[in-house]
């Protein structure tokens, strides 16, 4: 059967750190010296690196700071993500720019559209059965599409 822990706040050897045990639940203390930290850098650090020096889990940092309703400083989120976008940027060229399309290179020649290519009777086949089995898995879309349609000639019929 389960021990009951008694409630308050205590320092659990398991966690190694401060808690408040209410009922069942087990939460984490906070205390005034780490809700300081949180508020006064937010807005200015980096999740992982607050987490840690927290000693909580980076999700855990998030709930409190959004109970707290503290929000990060956009000018400085941007500075953030233009130097990781220009890091990403290094990198993919490091590399050769993996992924992207070189001219000259046809990744599926066959496939490709070329202007005045009629599709065969099989290949017209495939395309139908393939619409058939999309419309099949989204009626309400085909509905959709139907109603559409008959919209359209309506109007045109009227005109």
């Amino acid at each position: 059967m389960y021990n009951k822990v008694p409630d308050g706040v205590f320092f659990n050897q398991k966690m190694g750190r401060l808690v408040n045990h209410q009922g069942y639940a087990t939460r984490i203390h906070w205390s005034k010296t780490m809700l300081d930290y949180l508020k006064s850098n937010f807005a200015t650090t980096l999740n992982e690196d607050l987490s840690e020096w927290l000693g909580v889990s980076p999700r855990t940092m998030i709930r409190k700071a959004r109970e707290l309703g503290l929000q990060k400083d956009q000018e400085w989120l941007n500075e953030v993500w233009e130097q990781r976008r220009k890091q990403a940027q290094m990198v993919s060229r490091a590399k050769g720019n993996p992924g992207s399309f070189r001219k000259g290179v046809h990744a599926c020649p066959e496939c490709e559209f070329k202007p005045g290519r009629k599709p065969t009777p099989e290949e017209k086949e495939r395309m139908s059965e393939g619409m058939k089995a999309y419309w099949r898995r989204h009626p309400i879309e085909a509905k959709r599409k139907a109603y559409k349609a008959w919209e359209t000639r309506r109007i045109k019929n009227k005109q």
